[in-house]
Formats: C-alpha cells, structure tokens, sequence
C-alpha cells in the first residue's frame, strides 16, 4: 500500500469534488472563489497512485475570529466512496494543520457538514455557531482550531 499527499493543481480537484461534494453537478458548480488565487494550496492524496481525496487551503478571514490576517480556511475537504475508512481523510487534515502551522496561521476553520462533525473533533476542532444551510448543499457548521 502506497499512499502520499501531493500538492495538485485546482482544476485536478473538481471530479472529487463533483462526485463526493455537489451530488454530480456540473463542474463550473464545483469550483470555488479563490481556487486560482497563487496563496491557495490543493492537496491530493493519491492511494496506490489513484487519486482518491482532495482538500483545499486558502487565505480567508471569517468575520467571527479576531485574528485578522492570520487565517486559513479548509475548503472542499472529501474522500472518493470506494477509499474512505482507510485513513486517507486523517492524512489530509494532519497534512492540513501542519502546513497552517508551518505558514504561522492563528486558525484554522471551515463550514463542516453536518454528518462530518465528530470526524473533525477528534482532531481537536470546535464547533462556533448554530447549524446554518448552504444552498445546494445542506446543513453546516462553523467550525476552527486555534493554532
């Protein structure tokens, strides 16, 4: 078993993202604002050389955190059906921490789904808010880790 995170190029991301994340939509629907931006990073993470999960960072503020200028932001984090339980998604978040660790980020946040809550809090994340809807996607949370 060969597994390694690599960083990939944001158009790489879009089927991943199109199957686990947006139900099969078109892929202009997958796309995100910021996905080009040259501070954004893509990780992939390929399983015996098969790309199976994809996680974004990208620099943005969330009105909620007092550290300006000092945030990361963890977008379109998913894992292909067929490579899920096999700790692929760990591996993306572990590799997700260290690099906002590496860059001197203060926090690192999201819009979690709902099912994806307790994943993310054995890593120590936290809930902030109510559960608030994303169009077209379904119910979410806030939540961050300080850094």
């Amino acid at each position: 078993m060969n597994i390694q995170i690599r960083v990939v190029e944001s158009n790489t991301v879009l089927p991943i993202r199109q199957k686990v994340l947006r139900d099969g939509k078109a892929l202009e629907f997958c796309k995100m604002p910021g996905d080009d931006d040259n501070s954004t990073i893509h990780l992939g993470v390929y399983f015996n050389n098969v790309l199976a999960g994809i996680a974004t960072l990208m620099i943005d503020d969330h009105p909620d955190f007092s550290f300006k200028n000092s945030q990361l932001r963890l977008r379109g984090m998913a894992v292909l059906p067929d490579y899920q339980k096999k700790q692929l998604g760990n591996l993306l978040l572990e590799k997700a921490i260290e690099i906002a660790k590496s860059q001197n980020y203060k926090i690192l946040w999201f819009n979690a789904r709902e099912i994806a809550v307790g994943f993310y809090q054995k890593f120590g994340f936290s809930v902030k808010g109510n559960v608030f809807m994303i169009e077209d996607v379904g119910p979410h949370f806030l939540m961050y880790k300080s850094l």
